[in-house]
């Protein structure tokens, strides 16, 4: 089935070319203005800055070499580093703000980023050294179809040029040596960071400033007919969203992108036409996709969830944090019919679902959904039912709104209704001469902790379980920050801080926002795995599971329902089943899963809603990284299996009615017959690696078929495999190997780990990293002080010494779970050690 199109209403086609006096830039300096600058600020290259103007791109895309002379075409003349100058102690900045127009924007953007301030005087740092660095910021690559060249030193002749990158100005701070002299300004010797701010100052497009806005055709998007325009610098955004701007970028999207961000054949994938008719039968109730009507300012419920085209929908949807402050207005059994009737909804919604409601009517848009007011929050029935449909809501809608500022439902959307405050300093930095234009600075509006770090990394809203995937799983974003908005779809990354608005003389690729940022719904490839569709999605399905995984839930029995709409979309494109969150066919791949830098916490909560045939709220199985708090790392990709990762073991799940065990990897089998996966390594079928009823009885004496009948589908699963015992040492500590003097680096980067003991009392390996909190170290009763382990595969790295990969388990205490085994960490173990000691093959059950 080809991507569907989807155009807008002919009013919302074209942003208006009306310009508000909003919109008018009044407040920048002339371009003819000289630079005040002090000692040190004038030290710095600021040349380096220069962004390409429409004259470069187009010598350039008419086949003329790249100017060596002219950033961003020319090499990098310092060292391998990033170009750093010296600024001086921060209290010479403070003192210097007077005089130098630099330091005093410098003085300003730290009043606005006080937690700057606050992390340096945690750290014992009272007046640190200022170090200005000039960062990559992205990589500008030649149109579609258009070959981009440059003068080749060692041939002679032309070369072709892949891309060419461009900066931004950020800081470094830290300690002074004692017999470091902070008061010689230029490049340091020492080039190091306690804490840094990157993408503090952006070089500003100062073409805006001649004439008036009104007069000049395009603007505030850049104007390609301008030889003088400068791409991708900043410009001053107005105190309030320029709607116009938003509904462009729409536009853009929805003509030019059809084929990435248009919605797939796998997105658009049909429900099963006899599940109504067979609910109806059953006389249970149909459920309804509820939308709200922004002109009418009421629910609207006449579609049914499962007949209803989406597709055919043109709605938007809001992605915000709910926060511990209480909603103003949720939908409920007993309001559902009132909040039916038109205007039910005005001034008794939050700010944040009031502005969203405003701005989709601006954009022209009549639907919205949201999950307060479109999921009855007291039926735990219609939770289920519209859970599961949720990777449609956020796949079909025309673009997502998220509320990335604030921290709760009453913080509103900046911008839409309520002035932004953010103060954008203007700073010129190279005189003009008749050659030269100049160069002036501009505050960026989103200063973040790391290089190529989203600028929405440190708020709230991406802090928070349930807001990923609805990120993810969004085709287009509108992204409303404090300061300022951000566009993003599958092919484009706009700010509307930066005039970026060109396809046809150029590509940039920001490093803060298309590389870190989690989208599955794109066709877009990432450069981090192979170029193969199903290792593009389990790269993506991998970093989403590890971003989740450190993210904080109110409710931790949430776990699985606020990620399974990433699931079910990653199940409609790979066509693999998933067993708590782990895809059946790579399965046992994805059970040597393991910590990332910091130990894990496990999760004791029952989920949330009632699940299985029992219709019981369950635990979180210890196999699953569902069943633990913190952030992991998931082994799920093919190149595990090819760098050396050989998992030996064969895992069945137990379910009931009727009572069976067959192979996790043949869920699908079990599920649907038609839609079977045998991708299998070993062979499921050899008799060493199989499982029956049979052998659980006669090798797990407490599991009797009572007990199995009382045990929830897809807690257990059983496997054949190695046990060996082990002691443990006392907790080890591996700090970062530089920089241990960096409180920062050190929370960061210390693990603690327990080494592996034989008999002999030599170390034959060591442990994942460990919760150092954890009181109980996972001994088992036999009173010799060891711990059992079992095999899950065997890691045969390059170069490394051949080891076995093990996972430390514990036995239920229970009369009915003494037989269960229960994850407790991973080891890598070495082979030689484990052939000496390991005790016999056995019969695993695993909770």
């Amino acid at each position: 089935m080809p991507p569907t199109s989807i155009s807008l209403p002919s009013h919302v086609a074209r942003p208006s070319s009306t310009k508000t006096s909003s919109v008018t830039v009044t407040s920048i300096p002339s371009p003819d203005t000289e630079p005040n600058l002090c000692s040190f600020c004038s030290q710095i290259d600021f040349s380096l800055l220069r962004y390409p103007t429409t004259t470069d791109l187009l010598s350039l895309n008419n086949g003329s070499p790249a100017s060596q002379d002219l950033s961003p075409f020319k090499r990098n003349p310092y060292a391998r580093v990033e170009p750093t100058w010296s600024l001086g102690l921060l209290s010479r900045i403070h003192k210097s703000s007077a005089s130098c127009d630099l330091c005093h924007a410098l003085c300003t953007v730290l009043d606005q980023q006080p937690q700057i301030r606050a992390t340096l005087t945690e750290m014992g740092v009272q007046d640190p050294l200022v170090l200005g660095t000039l960062a990559l910021c992205g990589r500008l690559s030649a149109p579609d179809g258009t070959s981009w060249f440059e003068h080749d030193d060692k041939h002679g002749g032309l070369k072709e040029r892949d891309c060419f990158f461009l900066r931004r100005l950020g800081l470094l701070f830290r300690p002074a040596d004692k017999d470091e002299d902070v008061n010689e300004p230029g490049m340091p010797q020492k080039i190091e960071s306690w804490y840094s701010t990157m993408d503090i100052f952006q070089t500003m497009n100062t073409a805006f400033s001649r004439g008036s806005a009104e007069d000049k055709k395009g603007v505030l998007m850049g104007d390609e007919e301008n030889p003088e325009t400068v791409w991708f610098a900043g410009r001053k955004r107005p105190e309030m969203i320029d709607i116009g701007l938003i509904k462009q970028w729409l536009n853009e999207c929805l003509e030019n992108h059809k084929d990435v961000c248009g919605i797939s054949e796998e997105v658009d994938e049909d429900d099963d036409p006899e599940l109504v008719e067979q609910m109806r039968r059953l006389g249970k109730p149909i459920p309804l996709f509820r939308l709200i009507d922004v002109h009418k300012r009421c629910i609207v419920t006449k579609y049914n969830l499962y007949d209803v085209d989406m597709s055919a929908l043109k709605f938007a949807s809001l992605s915000y944090v709910w926060g511990v402050t209480p909603q103003k207005l949720t939908l409920l059994i007993e309001n559902e019919y009132e909040l039916q009737r038109p205007n039910s909804l005005v001034g008794k919604v939050s700010k944040t679902i009031s502005d969203a409601i405003h701005l989709t009517e601006q954009l022209g848009l009549q639907y919205l959904w949201v999950d307060a007011l479109c999921i009855i929050q007291n039926s735990d029935d219609d939770k289920v039912m519209q859970l599961g449909n949720i990777a449609n809501v956020y796949a079909h809608s025309l673009f997502t709104i998220m509320a990335a500022a604030g921290d709760d439902s009453n913080f509103g959307l900046p911008g839409i209704r309520t002035p932004r405050d953010t103060v954008q300093e203007v700073v010129p930095v190279i005189g003009p001469s008749q050659n030269n234009p100049g160069m002036s600075l501009i505050t960026a509006l989103s200063p973040t902790h790391q290089s190529h770090e989203h600028p929405t990394r440190k708020t709230i809203w991406a802090s928070r379980g349930w807001t990923l995937q609805e990120r993810a799983l969004s085709r287009r974003a509108i992204v409303i920050m404090k300061s300022h908005v951000l566009w993003s779809c599958s092919r484009s990354h706009y700010s509307e801080e930066s005039c970026c608005e060109t396809a046809t003389l150029g590509s940039l690729a920001w490093f803060g926002l298309q590389e870190s940022d989690p989208i599955l719904n794109s066709s877009e490839r990432t450069w981090y795995t192979e170029d193969v569709p199903e290792e593009q999605v389990w790269y993506k399905f991998q970093r989403l599971v590890q971003d989740y995984s450190n993210r904080n839930l109110k409710f931790q029995g949430d776990a699985l329902d606020a990620f399974s709409a990433v699931v079910e979309q990653v199940r409609r494109m790979t066509g693999e089943n998933f067993l708590w969150g782990m895809p059946s066919g790579r399965f046992e791949l994805c059970l040597c899963w393991e910590p990332y830098r910091r130990g894990l916490k496990r999760r004791e909560e029952l989920s949330t809603l009632e699940m299985t045939s029992f219709k019981r709220h369950v635990p979180f199985p210890t196999w699953s990284w569902l069943g633990w708090s913190g952030a992991i790392c998931l082994k799920v990709q093919d190149r595990e299996l090819e760098v050396g990762l050989n998992p030996k073991v064969v895992c069945f799940v137990l379910r009931n009615h009727p009572l069976r065990v067959f192979p996790v990897r043949r869920i699908s089998v079990d599920n649907d017959p038609e839609r079977a996966n045998s991708w299998a390594i070993p062979n499921i079928n050899d008799s060493k690696y199989t499982v029956t009823l049979d052998d659980i009885y006669d090798n797990l004496p407490s599991m009797t078929p009572e007990v199995l009948l009382d045990i929830p589908d897809d807690q257990l699963i059983f496997f054949w495999t190695e046990s060996a015992r082990f002691k443990l040492s006392e907790l080890k500590v591996q700090g970062p190997s530089v920089l241990q003097e960096n409180p920062l680096q050190v929370k960061e980067y210390t693990k603690y780990y327990r080494e592996i003991i034989d008999d002999d009392a030599q170390v034959v390996g060591r442990t994942h990293p460990c919760d150092p909190t954890a009181q109980d170290i996972g001994e088992d009763d036999k009173g010799d002080g060891k711990c059992e382990f079992i095999r899950i595969a065997n890691n045969y790295l390059p170069f490394c010494e051949p080891e076995k990969l093990a996972m430390q388990v514990r036995r239920g205490t229970g009369k009915y779970n003494r037989d269960v085994r229960y994850r407790v960490n991973l080891a890598e173990i070495k082979k030689e050690a484990w052939k000496q000691v390991y005790e016999k093959r056995v019969l695993v059950a695993l909770g």
